[in-house]
């Protein structure tokens, strides 16, 4: 099963260049892809906004980076991550860290099998400039290709 970025986040799983109305559309727009695989069911969406709506924007982990999701259920088939890239960006009423300019949704099966993939999360939102490059990708194969952190000296 894979478990790291680059795994779960496929080529059909990338939305590049969106403008969204709202964030709320941003994590709709973010989680169609995993709607199109069949990764998730509709009720995961609308639970990913509901927990925004009722514990505010934590979701906004790192300036301009949001990681949508919700508790696993039955709602989830098999692990998967999507992205969306604003080079706009929209706001989340997030003080510290609006615009998000880069949207991922997390749907996991269960409680430990996207652990893997939250590291190489966190290892990119340390970087800013990693930020940038996958807001500026291209295609959706440059966008895989940024997830990939460059080795440290």
């Amino acid at each position: 099963m894979p478990t790291s970025l680059p795994q779960l986040i496929t080529e059909d799983h990338v939305v590049l260049g969106a403008s969204p109305a709202s964030w709320q559309d941003a994590i709709r727009e973010a989680a169609a892809p995993l709607l199109a695989s069949e990764s998730i069911g509709g009720g995961y969406v609308e639970r990913m906004i509901e927990v925004v709506d009722r514990f505010g924007p934590y979701i906004v982990l790192a300036p301009g980076v949001a990681l949508a999701h919700a508790q696993p259920d039955g709602s989830v088939a098999r692990t998967a991550m999507s992205a969306l890239t604003i080079p706009g960006g929209i706001a989340f009423s997030h003080e510290e860290n609006d615009p998000v300019r880069l949207v991922l949704c997390l749907a996991a099966a269960d409680a430990t099998s996207h652990l893997e993939a939250l590291k190489g999360f966190v290892q990119i939102i340390r970087d800013p400039s990693a930020v940038d490059r996958l807001v500026a990708a291209h295609s959706p194969a440059d966008f895989r290709g940024a997830l990939t952190p460059a080795p440290v000296d």
